[in-house]
């Protein structure tokens, strides 16, 4: 009895083991499971915050408008291939609300654009510190009004230069300006071309020429210019830095002749200010 009773018990007591270690397996298992779903599911989450809508331009050019009309000022020339983040759609009409690159918004129409969804690096991705500097509005401007201010020779110097805008590379501008030193004072006034390199870019190389008229009113005591008006001429180098929200800084240099009847008179400026597009 005591034999077939210790068989009894060995069999209860393997059941019970094979029970209880097929119960750790299935919990263990279930926990893996629950453990990879909700971790999918995290990254999941994390991907899709990640993402966002873009729109493409499929055509060779398209306007980008203030408002979801034709009706509305064009504010942006998109080109073939960029690509700008969808921020809505409007209420009425084919038309996306779209960031432009100087964190500004406008409306384009949906049959210009492909809408996919990329990720935020990728977005970013060929664009220079996109949270800080932007293009200035050249591709889309017809005119600038610069205001400036630096030391030409050893005086002060502000000046206005508007420009005409023929082309985002080129245009036709004037300067209105003002120096005045221990030696007098001078006004100038001229006009000549400006040539804009890269203008879709953050930074924006450009270059002028200019001739025109200087008035002199010296000093008493300094013999550098006489008094009355010259003809004059200028060349010059200088850089514009596009920031967000269309703020623009413009950084130049130019050097001046200044003709009198047997001699002329050479001037150096070095100036900055802001500059307005529209």
């Amino acid at each position: 009895m005591d034999l077939g009773g210790g068989k009894v018990n060995e069999r209860y007591t393997s059941a019970v083991a094979l029970t209880f270690g097929g119960f750790v397996r299935a919990t263990c298992l279930l926990l893996c499971t629950c453990g990879s779903w909700l971790s999918g599911t995290s990254g999941a989450r994390a991907n899709d915050a990640d993402v966002e809508v873009y729109a493409r331009v499929v055509v060779s050019t398209a306007s980008v408008r203030a408002g979801p009309s034709t009706t509305y000022r064009q504010i942006y020339r998109a080109r073939h291939d960029e690509v700008f983040p969808v921020r809505g759609r409007a209420t009425s009409g084919y038309w996306f609300r779209i960031e432009l690159p100087d964190a500004t918004e406008g409306y384009i129409q949906g049959d210009a654009v492909y809408n996919h969804e990329v990720g935020e690096a990728q977005a970013k991705s060929g664009r220079f510190l996109p949270a800080v500097f932007a293009p200035p509005p050249l591709p889309s401007a017809h005119g600038e009004i610069a205001l400036i201010g630096g030391a030409l020779g050893a005086g002060g110097f502000v000046a206005l230069r508007p420009a005409w805008l023929l082309d985002p590379s080129f245009g036709i501008e004037l300067t209105a300006g003002a120096s005045v030193a221990r030696g007098g004072r001078l006004m100038m006034l001229l006009a000549g071309p400006v040539v804009n390199f890269f203008p879709r870019s953050p930074i924006v190389p450009f270059a002028s020429l200019a001739g025109g008229v200087v008035s002199s009113s010296p000093n008493a005591d300094t013999f550098l210019l006489k008094s009355g008006s010259v003809s004059a001429a200028s060349a010059g180098f200088g850089l514009r830095i596009g920031f967000r929200y269309r703020l623009t800084l413009r950084l130049e240099a130019r050097s001046y002749v200044l003709f009198q009847a047997d001699r002329y008179v050479p001037e150096e400026e070095f100036s900055a200010g802001l500059t307005v597009f529209f």
